[in-house]
């Protein structure tokens, strides 16, 4: 039996999670007939969203009704399963009544809500709303990894719970309890070492633990190694095979590892300089240089058939294009691209979030809300007051960790975010602003044609006044107010 399923927690305080969001989930809980407001669970994969909603129905005595991303979730579908059982009272397991007017509750789970604009999805999100729409009986509690991915309307009658990466120090926690009941001694360094490997994802972390640990009764730092790197144990074998022999059976060897033509050539290239030298490097580098046009082309054209001719020529090419077999040993490495590419994947995906919601508001695409407004926003944000930085905020709808990536000053972020939220500021509807706008200028121009009125009577009663006095007459006027000048008489 997996690990994550066989000490997936049965009540809320076995979950890892702040007591601060544990606090409004059962306020939403204990308060759903005062709101009917589906509970909406967001965040990134392995954070405990589902176990959460497994532990709160449990914890409070309630039926689940579980609706995931393998099952159809069509409008029929929908409005027949979800519809149905928000709407009516339930039965237990046994057959027992369950009355909600006595608290006793059948909650729907919808899980990867985000993903109901799939094709055999369709019509889903929209017989989701007109069910929320309605009231609901029974609550409902649906679970996103993209919340974002999911329409406004839909965000705005929930109540959104985010969820963040778990910090390691929680996982080692969970990793030592799971050793424990398992009767396995484990290292604290190793259960680091899968914790921070994880990146924040529990579920991942048990995975790797029970790879890991299963079946001993000690666990090594040195265990933990070796699991983390069984997917590159094959790649160098091959790698080694292309430098130091000239067995033409690694192209074969290729094929069966589980990588693409694409990663392996990265392989190649790092490791080639490490082996070959003068006119074998050049020859080497021609071969792999063909191998990467056969790749730009199955990129650019979905010509898949080309990955056998690229496979064949950074593997056998290369190794054919040294002069002899290589001897001793040579220690190779992970492409430098990929370390690098890991590390800013982060700062990639926060940056593409952040340009969604500029795009969206600022109806451009993703590439010109980065080459035209990005930059200013982030400007304006860093430099304004936190008042002004806050307005900017709220009217691009940026969350904490928007504003963080922005600003790149969490004390700033954290003060800006607590403006927000004290003050209550959202982004106003853009319907009921471009019709505030458009009565404000009615009246600005307004206002302005008076002005313009204004000016030009008083400009030709001074030039009356001066024609009189060039004639020598005395002149006796008086000038007459806006009002005067504007009365019917």
């Amino acid at each position: 039996m997996l690990w994550v399923e066989k000490y997936r927690p049965k009540k809320l305080e076995e979950i890892v999670i702040s007591k601060k969001l544990l606090d409004e989930i059962l306020k939403w809980a204990r308060e759903w007939d005062s709101h009917h407001k589906p509970l909406l669970l967001a965040g990134p994969p392995g954070t405990g969203k589902t176990s959460l909603a497994l532990a709160l129905a449990n914890s409070l005595g309630w039926e689940t009704v579980e609706l995931n991303a393998s099952d159809q979730r069509s409008w029929p579908v929908i409005s027949r399963i979800v519809g149905e059982g928000v709407f009516n009272e339930t039965l237990s397991d046994e057959g027992e009544f369950l009355s909600s007017a006595e608290g006793r509750r059948k909650v729907i789970i919808l899980d990867e809500v985000d993903n109901l604009h799939k094709k055999e999805d369709a019509g889903g999100e929209g017989a989701l709303l007109k069910i929320i729409r309605k009231n609901p009986l029974q609550p409902m509690i649906l679970i996103a990894n993209d919340p974002f991915a999911l329409s406004k309307d839909l965000r705005n009658h929930c109540k959104v719970i985010n969820f963040r990466r778990v910090d390691y120090r929680s996982i080692v926690k969970v990793l030592q309890r799971i050793c424990k009941l398992e009767g396995i001694r484990a290292e604290n360094d190793a259960l680091v070492l899968i914790a921070k490997n994880s990146t924040g994802d529990l579920r991942a972390a048990i995975n790797d633990l029970q790879a890991a640990a299963e079946g001993k009764e000690r666990l090594t730092v040195e265990d933990v190694a070796t699991t983390i790197r069984t997917q590159q144990t094959d790649i160098f074998k091959v790698i080694q095979k292309v430098f130091k022999s000239f067995d033409p059976e690694v192209y074969s060897m290729t094929m069966l590892l589980d990588e693409t033509p694409d990663n392996v050539i990265w392989w190649v290239s790092e490791n080639l300089p490490l082996e070959y030298g003068r006119n074998d490097l050049l020859k080497a580098s021609l071969v792999l240089s063909r191998a990467d046009i056969f790749l730009g082309r199955v990129r650019r054209r979905q010509f898949y058939r080309l990955w056998k001719y690229a496979g064949y020529l950074m593997t056998v090419g290369v190794q054919q294009a040294k002069k002899e077999e290589k001897r001793g040993f040579t220690r190779y490495k992970v492409p430098a691209m990929w370390q690098r590419y890991v590390y800013t994947r982060s700062k990639r995906e926060k940056l593409k979030k952040v340009l969604r919601k500029i795009g969206k508001y600022s109806h451009l695409s993703s590439k010109k809300a980065y080459t035209e407004m990005y930059y200013l926003i982030r400007s304006l944000i860093i430099d304004l007051e936190i008042e002004k930085a806050a307005k900017i905020a709220a009217f691009y709808e940026f969350d904490e960790e928007d504003i963080e990536f922005i600003t790149g000053d969490e004390k700033k972020a954290e003060r800006i975010w607590h403006y927000i939220e004290e003050k209550n500021l959202h982004r106003v509807d853009e319907s009921f602003l471009s019709g505030y706008e458009a009565l404000e200028v009615s009246l600005e121009s307004r206002v302005e044609g008076v002005e313009d009125i204004k000016e030009d009577f008083e400009e030709e009663l001074k030039e009356e006044r001066k024609k009189e006095i060039e004639k020598g007459k005395k002149v006796k006027t008086k000038t007459p107010t806006l009002d005067t000048f504007f009365s019917p008489e």
